[in-house]
């Protein structure tokens, strides 16, 4: 493998622009729209675009998560639904993001990302056990509230109770609780990986003169993605794959895609009928057992009763008492 040229080793300055040299035909290296290489795409202007958008949603999704901690308690749901924009917006932020490499990042933004992803990650899940534990003790609330009401003529809105109930979990804390706890870090973790974003936004270039300026470039070392060549001078990656043919989407890009998301789609559907039939087949059958013996069980308490079921419900000790009496009178 060859090693990083010293000093005493000439410097590589030639450039092969074979399947380069015909501008706007089949080469984006006079584009500055786009950058297209061995059949994949590196950067699209549009993207960093559609980027800066999902950032700004980022960014005033997580100022709405922070006002809607300090409004009345009616307009509080609004918090989860302003989380939700915020992550979705990450998600798609980080989707755009693929398509707007020119020069690669520096290692001070890699941190910065790593502490947006992982302050998400970590304290969207944490959000979700404190939820099951508030949901947990507020169903204690509600349940013991039934109990000494069983007896109660008034009508019964379990919404409102465990909505109540749930006030009154949040409400018995102390500062320690408060400040100790899951919704706490939560609220830390996505307060870090918000300031990650707010942070850049006003620092980034939003002037609209974003390009594609760059075009990949064989590095001069020995390895097998290195074609044959390429060591002794810089080479541009050509414009299409050499092995495409290869590929499993060579038949053509947009069908194979298109039969990889509806095949599994199909597939989905099929399973997801046959799961259906299934359960629903087997909750009728526990039905249908449940019926069965809720008609044996009364069978035979009409039996212990001295009932007999087949004679309209007339005790068997007077049928027989009305049959004697019958015969002495004829």
């Amino acid at each position: 493998m060859s090693s990083t040229p010293t000093t005493d080793e000439p410097t590589i300055t030639e450039i092969d622009w074979t399947d380069h040299y015909d501008q706007g035909v089949d080469s984006s290296l006079y584009d500055a729209t786009y950058t297209y290489s061995n059949d994949k795409y590196s950067c699209v202007q549009g993207f960093y675009f559609a980027h800066l958008v999902f950032n700004w949603f980022v960014f005033l999704s997580g100022v709405a998560c922070l006002i809607t901690r300090l409004v009345p308690a009616r307009f509080k749901y609004l918090h989860s639904w302003f989380g939700r924009i915020y992550i979705l917006s990450m998600l798609w932020s980080t989707t755009t993001s693929l398509l707007m490499n020119n020069t690669g990042l520096p290692l001070s933004t890699l941190i910065s990302f790593a502490a947006v992803m992982g302050c998400l990650s970590v304290g969207w899940i944490v959000i979700i056990f404190h939820k099951q534990g508030i949901e947990k003790a507020a169903q204690s609330v509600v349940q013991q509230k039934l109990l000494e009401s069983a007896k109660s003529t008034d009508e019964i809105n379990l919404g409102e109770m465990m909505g109540e109930a749930k006030m009154e979990v949040v409400d018995s804390k102390t500062f320690v609780q408060r400040f100790f706890s899951l919704k706490a870090l939560h609220g830390i973790l996505f307060f870090v990986s918000w300031m990650q974003i707010a942070g850049r936004i006003f620092n980034s270039n939003q002037s609209g003169d974003f390009t594609c300026h760059t075009y990949p470039v064989y590095k001069p070392i020995d390895v097998p993605q290195v074609p044959e060549g390429a060591t002794d001078e810089l080479t541009l990656v050509p414009v299409h794959d050499p092995d495409w043919e290869s590929l499993p989407w060579s038949g053509g890009v947009v069908q194979w895609t298109l039969s990889i998301i509806f095949g599994s789609m199909a597939g989905a559907v099929i399973v997801g009928a046959i799961l259906s039939y299934y359960w629903a087949r087997k909750a009728h059958k526990k039905r249908e057992g449940s019926i069965d013996d809720a008609d044996i069980s009364t069978k035979d308490g009409r039996h212990a009763a001295g009932i007999d079921a087949t004679d309209d419900g007339v005790p068997a000790a007077e049928k027989f008492a009305d049959e004697e009496e019958s015969t002495s009178n004829e």
